[in-house]
């Protein structure tokens, strides 16, 4: 089974992030994908420590954005089913 993504920031040198939910555990990851330039690896970290070691980056701020989004989608959702 596939895992659900979905990109949540993309900096300016390519970088891009990804909010994965792994189907198999339901467990919440963060992806980094590095620029293909880089040569760098593709990595994943908890929510949790993504959140902690990335205080004031753009991408910080783009994941906390998205789940503001998130959030306000649920509860949207709530009221319509009433």
């Amino acid at each position: 089974m596939d895992n659900h993504t979905r990109l949540f920031y993309t900096s300016p040198n390519g970088d891009r992030w990804l909010l994965v939910k792994i189907r198999a555990t339901g467990e919440i990851m963060i992806r980094h994908e590095p620029n293909d330039a880089s040569g760098g690896k593709t990595s994943e970290v908890d929510v949790e420590t993504f959140a902690a070691s990335n205080s004031g980056s753009p991408e910080r701020q783009a994941l906390t954005d998205l789940i503001r989004q998130l959030r306000a989608h649920r509860e949207q959702l709530k009221h319509q089913s009433r």
